[in-house]
This record gives C-alpha cells, structure tokens and sequence, in this order.
C-alpha cells in the first residue's frame, strides 16, 4: 500500500477517535451543566466533566499527526454538544453568522421545508402545502442524505438553512433516503404564498385548515367560524397535519376562539416566564377532532394540548414532533449558541417536549390489510371524520 495512503488512512483514524471521545465528553459537560450549576459539588460534577474534556483536547493538540485547527475542533465538538440537546439548538460559528442570520429571516419561503438533525441524521419534518418543496414531492420523515450533491451527515443545521434560503432561481438537488431506497428530487427555490386558514365540507364533515401561525391567523380562523358557524352542526374537524410553521404565542390566540380561563403558560428554568388566558366567551363550542402527524410540530402542538385539555377534544393521527420550545441565543467569543431556554405548555402546566399520543392512532402499524395501499394522510382524514361523525362501527363493517 502507498505509505502516504496508509497515513492518510491513520489520520483520519485518530481524528475520528479524538471526535468520538470529545464531542461526547462536552455535550456531557454543558447537560451536567445546566442540571448540576445550583446544585452542591459531587464526585460526579461538572468540574469532573470538564477536567476529562481539558484533558482529551490537550492530548489531541499534543499527539495528533499534524496541528490540529483548533477553532474546527471546537466547532466540531459544539456542534455535537447541541445536538445532544435537542434538533433546535445549534452553534453557529462567528464567520457564518452573516449568512445564518439571513437565512434565518428567509426562513422556508423559499422552499416550503423544514429540516432538522438528530445525532448526524437530516430529515423533514414539514412540508408547506404549494411550496417548491410540495411539488418536488417532499415528505415528511424523508431522510435527507444528500443536499446539492453533499453529504448531510457533517453538515451543521445552520449550513443547511443557508442552502435553502439562496436566491430565488436557484436550483437544488436532493437525495433522500424513502422506506430504505433513495430517492433523487430537485427544484427551484422561489416565493411562494402559504394558503390561507380555510373551512371546507369534506364526507359530511366541516373541516378548518390551519396551515400555519402568525399574528393574523386568529383573525382569519375568527371570520371563518363565523360565517360557518351556524352551518356547523357543533361539530368540527381541525387539520393540524404538517403544520410546524409560526409562533405558539399566535396558537394560545387562536384556542381563545374555542375555550376560556387558563390556557397555558412559557416556562422557564425557574418558574412561569408569560401566562395565556383566554378571557372572552368562546365563539365556537361543541365536538372538535384534531388531525396530526409527526409534521405537527411547535404552535400547532399548543392549539392541540389546550383544545385537548379545555374542551375535550381528540386527536386522531400520528404521533406528533414533541416540542414547542422558545430559542434563546448567547454570543461567544467565537460564536453564537442557540438553544431552547423555556418550553410552552398547556393548562395542565406539563412542559410540552415529548410527543402528543392521539386517542386513535392511524399509523403504518395501525393499517388493516384492505388499507395497505392507502396513503396514510387519506387514512387519517378518514378515521378523523367517522370520529367526529360517530360512524366508525359502519367502517368497521365495511372493513370485515
């Protein structure tokens, strides 16, 4: 073998060592941090964790091969110290943060996608209805290996955001991995308009569409209801489904509509950081059932647990995302670090980071034989109007 192959080769052995031991060792670190910083010392402290880490960046910067780029390291093990966290939190180097901080107010409405990363693995989490993204064909829970012709595994969350918030016209490649096959798609970026909230009759039942939340989407969902009111028969189907987009302060608005009293509160490390109250009557009372998927994600995981809560309304689909979270920032030194510093919840004041359960699950699993060629999301509407209707015995008959 060539010895400049063969040392090639060791190098890149021993910088995935040192990898594998550092990035553990700090995401440990700033976790015991934050669990143990009012706590008392302990033998198993976070002075313990940072004398191991201080330990194994010296010996990395005395044996390695060649010097070794201190500043990647320590991105490198940042990156892996957030992605310890949760998929929201991320370092962003100081170079970067010019492009980050643009592609952050460009957000996905270029491409109508949402992406995250868990433990070195990109996929979508939403996809926007009459997005870029929508009509490549895009779907949730495609792993995304490959994005304009690189490997998403080393690539930061923040890098990936900037691929997709270029200039309108530019074309990106992508590579996602579907049940097992992969699976090559491509479009091009450009402005789209989400659809508005709309009501519509569909098998007998009235269904409000939430596609997203701002701060006119309590108004639009107000007008709808009005006018559709009467027409209800107070019972209403609400489609939550791929909804990740928009602020959960704009969803407690929008639960004002449906119920009263407490609603919820943001909770910090330390206590309630804002209480929500709905403190008008409610214009729209009766059966509600809520569609979700594992794209339900943020504020419409709010409007799910308060409706749940309030007025007993129930979910029908997938499980959800699990996290309604607020980013707070901190600018180092050599960066910028974001993380969730407080999370949303419900009445019940529970935080909400984990998934909701719907009370009829309709998931691959849940599929019956003469469904398996179904699509799932016509599974879910369907299960979620003969909840609403009260027909699932007529289902059930027709199924056996």
């Amino acid at each position: 073998m060539n010895p400049n192959r063969r040392s090639q080769r060791s190098r890149v052995l021993f910088l995935l060592v040192s990898a594998a031991l550092v990035l553990p060792i700090l995401a440990g670190t700033l976790l015991r941090a934050s669990e143990e910083r009012d706590a008392p010392p302990k033998e198993d402290s976070f002075y313990k964790y940072l004398s191991v880490f201080s330990e194994v960046l010296g010996l990395v910067r005395q044996s390695y091969v060649d010097e070794p780029d201190m500043s990647s390291l320590m991105a490198g093990a940042l990156d892996g110290a957030t992605d310890a966290l949760d998929p929201f939190s991320v370092y962003v180097p100081a170079d970067r943060l010019a492009g980050f901080d643009e592609a952050k107010n460009v957000g996905s409405r270029r491409s109508g996608l949402t992406l995250l990363k868990e433990h070195g693995v990109a996929y979508v989490v939403a996809v926007e209805k009459g997005s870029p993204g929508a009509g490549a064909g895009l779907k949730v829970g495609d792993i995304v290996a490959k994005l304009d012709g690189r490997s998403t595994h080393l690539m930061p969350l923040w890098e990936i955001g900037e691929i997709l918030a270029r200039p309108a016209g530019t074309h990106v490649a992508v590579e996602v991995i579907r049940l097992g096959e992969p699976v090559k798609l491509s479009f091009d970026l450009k402005p789209f308009a989400p659809p508005p909230p709309s009501l519509d009759v569909v098998k007998g039942a009235q269904v409000l569409r939430i596609p997203g939340f701002g701060p006119d989407t309590a108004a639009a969902v107000r007008a709808i209801l009005s006018r559709g009111a009467e027409h209800s028969g107070a019972k209403l189907l609400i489609d939550l489904r791929g909804v990740a987009a928009g602020d959960p302060e704009a969803a407690y608005a929008v639960a004002e509509l449906f119920a009263q009293g407490d609603l919820g509160q943001l909770a910090g490390r330390t206590g309630a950081i804002k209480s929500f109250t709905g403190n008008a009557a409610p214009i729209w009372r009766g059966k509600a059932v809520l569609l979700v998927d594992r794209g339900t994600l943020g504020a419409s995981e709010v409007l799910a647990t308060v409706l749940r809560q309030k007025m007993g309304a129930e979910l029908v689909g997938e499980r959800t995302f699990g996290h309604a979270g607020r980013l707070g920032s901190l600018d180092l030194s050599s960066g910028r670090l974001l993380y969730t510093d407080a999370f949303y919840t419900g009445p019940n004041k529970k935080p909400l980071r984990e998934s909701l359960k719907p009370d009829v699950l309709v998931d691959e699993r849940a599929r019956t034989f003469l469904e398996k060629d179904a699509p799932i999301d016509d599974l879910i509407l369907e299960r979620g109007v003969h909840r609403l209707l009260g027909t699932e015995g007529e289902t059930a008959k027709k199924a056996a």
